[in-house]
């Protein structure tokens, strides 16, 4: 159920040394799906093949939609995708950029959020999810996301006036 792990939890800031701790459980996340995720699971199973088919053919449609906005960056700076919502896609090379930097911009100037390739190991790339979207919700974000990487390509980290 990997990508469909959504929660979040709130509790009261004044309670000394709670955050620390609910972190403890945080690591636990990664590696266990929810309990909401093993019902899906099961009523997906109950569904059938047919249920199963229909989110795959949304996250191939999906990684062709995020594909074509990576595009910017060039031929052959795109890895991953098979078997995986996800994609790293290489900064431009010999502009120092930091990843965490233009992921920043990319959320401030142009609305859309990927993760710095540094956070799972691989400098000077980001990772881009395509898994959890509909269709009309990734096309929306791969529009902005290509018009940030298009600007960051030609012109480097915008900054507003």
């Amino acid at each position: 159920m990997m990508g469909w792990r959504v929660g979040y939890i709130a509790y009261p800031s004044e309670v000394e040394g709670l955050g620390t701790q609910l972190l403890k459980v945080q690591d636990n996340i990664p590696i266990c799906a929810s309990i909401i995720s093993q019902y899906l699971a099961l009523y997906s199973l109950e569904l059938g093949p047919e249920w199963v088919r229909e989110r795959v053919e949304t996250l191939v449609k999906n990684r062709e939609i995020v594909l074509e906005a990576l595009s910017p960056l060039g031929e052959g700076s795109v890895k991953g995708g098979e078997g995986a919502i996800y994609l790293y896609a290489k900064l431009p090379e010999g502009r120092g950029y930091d990843d965490f930097e233009v992921v920043h911009w990319l959320a401030n100037r142009h609305g859309v959020a990927v993760i710095p390739g540094s956070a799972c190991g691989s400098s000077g790339n980001l990772r881009i999810s395509f898994g959890g979207l509909t269709e009309s919700d990734c096309k929306a974000a791969a529009e902005r996301l290509k018009n940030g990487l298009e600007e960051l390509v030609e012109h480097g980290l915008v900054q507003d006036q």
